[in-house]
Parts: structure tokens; C-alpha cells; sequence
């Protein structure tokens, strides 16, 4: 069955007049996690990460669970965000009509879109749009417990200020890399999580399709866990320098990094 992993709470100020915090519902491929920020002092003050059964097919059994299991579901909050954190998005030019077939159309060449989806669009700087799907039964799942959330994706949030270099955002069954060049993004991308000599190869080898040389680019690094500590200290042979992002110290960060050296949840507060 579906578990909560981690739950770490601090005090919580929203009233019904007085609405300073938002939630952050992060919907990865097999689990949902809860983050809570504090607009006011810009600082997040609970965390909670509950994971899908292997055995369990879609999202019905994890959303009952935390619906009945999760401390946060009950609170108020001033917005809630739906963010979608998969594979199945493009990032490509914006259209100077803001047609969703056009942009489904688009998607649909890369990426399963069915009939149950509907595609959300974002618009990114340069004249970019990011164009994901969200399935139905998944929306409807959620709006239950949430009816004002609003939906992005994750990759909106890595966007948001572009750096030059390599960023490497690890998750349970995937890892996302985010290339920059002169403020202009290269590359965007999923990929599986294998071994430690795969996952080498998949980065070096984004980078060659990227057309950069690794060891002149700074190599950012989220979310990696002890298991793969030793494949971190592989990729620093091959970039100019690596900085590995902690979850903030503020809030209930200093809990988490204590619990949690290796940094496994850090890309839940990036927002």
C-alpha cells in the first residue's frame, strides 16, 4: 500500500483572514509531495513526501491515502499549486496565437497525449512555451481536496532564473538536466535513473548533444541521496567546479538536513 515517507512540521499562522501560507503539491511519477511556504518570511515550514505502492496502477490508492493520513490536507492556505513533475512536456516556440490545438499537435509528435489530458500551456522568457498534458482522473483526484489549485509543471520553477551551466535535478525514477549557455537554454530533459556508469554516460553524452565540453561548465546538483554519493564524486572529475543544493537552513530546513544530510529532498523547495 501507499506510506508516508517523512512529515516535518512547523507552526503554521494562516487564518481565513489571514492567509500567509502556500502549498506546493508536487505530483512525481510514483509519489506526492507536500511543501508549505510561509510568503511572509519566505521560509517553509512543513514537508511531507508519501510514496506509491509498485503494485498499485494509477493515482486512486496514494490520493486516498494521504486524504486520510496527511496532516496538511485540512489547513488553510492563501494559493495552492498543482505542480506536475514528469517527463511528457516540450519546450518550443510561442505562437503569436495562443492556439491549444497547435501546441497539443506539437506535444502529441514527442508524447502520448490522450483524450483524458488536457494540455496546459506556460510562457517562458525569449518567446518560449512550456506545453504539458494533465490527465483527467488525476485533476479530478486532486480538485476534490483542493478545489482552487492551479496546475504548472516543475520544470517552470527551473527556469525561472536561468544560470549558465549544468543543473542536475535527481528524483526517485528520474533526473531532470537543465542546460544554460549564455543565458539562452539549450537542452531540457528526463531521463531514467540507472546505475552510476549509466547515468555518467547520460549526462555526458546530453552535454555532447548539447555542444558544450563539461569541463569548462559548472555541474549543480539536487536531490542525490547516499547511494549515489559515490557517482557524484565521479561527475566532479569531469565539470570546472560542482555545488550541491541543500534544502534552506531557515524554517524546517534545519531539521531536514540534519535527518536527511545527502540532500535527498531539496528539489521540494525550489519555489
Amino acid at each position: 500500500m501507499a506510506k508516508k515517507k517523512i512529515g516535518i512540521y512547523g507552526a503554521l499562522e494562516s487564518t481565513a483572514n489571514n492567509k500567509v501560507e502556500d502549498l506546493y503539491l508536487v505530483v512525481d511519477e510514483s509519489a506526492i509531495a507536500f511543501s508549505v511556504k510561509n510568503t511572509n518570511t519566505n521560509t517553509y515550514q512543513c514537508f511531507e513526501y508519501f510514496v506509491n505502492d509498485p503494485e498499485n496502477i494509477g493515482w486512486n490508492q496514494l490520493v486516498a491515502y494521504l486524504q486520510n493520513n496527511s496532516k496538511l490536507i485540512q489547513n488553510t492556505y492563501n494559493n495552492i499549486y498543482f505542480v506536475m513533475n514528469n517527463s511528457s512536456y516540450i519546450v518550443t516556440k510561442k505562437y503569436s496565437i495562443a492556439d491549444h490545438l497547435l501546441y497539443k499537435n506539437e506535444l502529441s509528435l514527442l508524447h502520448e497525449v490522450s483524450p483524458e489530458e488536457e494540455v496546459q500551456l506556460a510562457p517562458l522568457a525569449n518567446d518560449k512555451m512550456l506545453v504539458y498534458s494533465i490527465p483527467d482522473h488525476l485533476n479530478t483526484l486532486l480538485t476534490r481536496s483542493f478545489p482552487t489549485g492551479k496546475w504548472h509543471h516543475y520544470t517552470e520553477y527551473l527556469l525561472h532564473h536561468p544560470k549558465d551551466g549544468v543543473k542536475v535535478t535527481m528524483f526517485n525514477n528520474n533526473f531532470c538536466v537543465v542546460i544554460h549557455q549564455e543565458g539562452q537554454l539549450k537542452l531540457i530533459n528526463h531521463f531514467k535513473v540507472g546505475g552510476d556508469d549509466q547515468n555518467t554516460y547520460t549526462l555526458l553524452n546530453t552535454c555532447t548533444n548539447a555542444g558544450i565540453v563539461p569541463n569548462v561548465f559548472s555541474l549543480t546538483i539536487a536531490g542525490f541521496d547516499a547511494e549515489q554519493l559515490n557517482w557524484i564524486k565521479t561527475l566532479q572529475r569531469y565539470f570546472a567546479d560542482t555545488t550541491i543544493l541543500m534544502a534552506p537552513s531557515e524554517g524546517i530546513g534545519t531539521n531536514l538536513n540534519k535527518e536527511f544530510p545527502h540532500h535527498t529532498y531539496a528539489p521540494y523547495f525550489i519555489f
